[in-house]
């Protein structure tokens, strides 16, 4: 079989095999959900990329260079995917992007170096800089752990930044010192 035959066979098994990562069927309503919570389970992932290779003997295949990996409304890119499979039943264990990882969804975003998805445990795990936000709201730490069966987010050395909903709305925000007649600066500035 020549290398174009198994590059192409090993694409579409890759496809088949990523139809199984597991998801819950609750409506998309957190940051966690883009990154592969909710409804869509059987929705299968495209990726494309400059280069793939696939060692059946490692049950890994290696995507390089401007990887672009889309399911239903979410977008993934990275310099690298790396997907591991489970050697007894061939399905999904790990998969790890790496280099300018970029998770888009709607409006909802994630950047790192590094993401990790672990299908036992349900596990997104984003390195090297890491940071998610959501509407002005920004999560930012030395690695973020997100458990998508338990809707639970880890931070270490957390730093976040929530905007309040209408800050315009509320009193004595969102005005100038002209508006209110008040010496202080009541300005949208510091008022968080």
């Amino acid at each position: 079989m020549t290398n174009l035959k198994r590059i192409s066979i090993a694409g579409f098994t890759v496809l088949i095999m990523l139809f199984t990562l597991t998801g819950r069927t609750e409506e998309k309503n957190s940051i966690m959900d883009m990154l592969g919570k909710g409804s869509d389970k059987d929705i299968p992932i495209k990726i494309t990329s400059d280069r793939m290779e696939a060692y059946n003997k490692k049950d890994l295949i290696i995507f390089y260079d401007n990887v672009k990996a889309i399911r239903s409304d979410t977008t993934l890119l990275a310099d690298r995917m790396d997907i591991y499979l489970n050697q007894k039943d061939k399905k999904i264990e790990k998969i790890v992007a790496l280099g300018n990882v970029r998770i888009n969804q709607e409006d909802k975003n994630a950047t790192a170096e590094k993401a990790t998805y672990f299908d036992n445990t349900q596990e997104i795990l984003l390195e090297g800089s890491p940071q998610v936000w959501q509407k002005g709201n920004v999560l930012k730490g030395n690695s973020i752990s997100m458990h998508l069966n338990e809707d639970r987010i880890i931070v270490n050395s957390a730093d976040v930044q929530i905007k309040p909903k209408s800050m315009k709305n509320a009193p004595g925000m969102g005005k100038s010192k002209k508006e209110t007649g008040n010496k202080e600066s009541d300005s949208e500035e510091g008022a968080l």
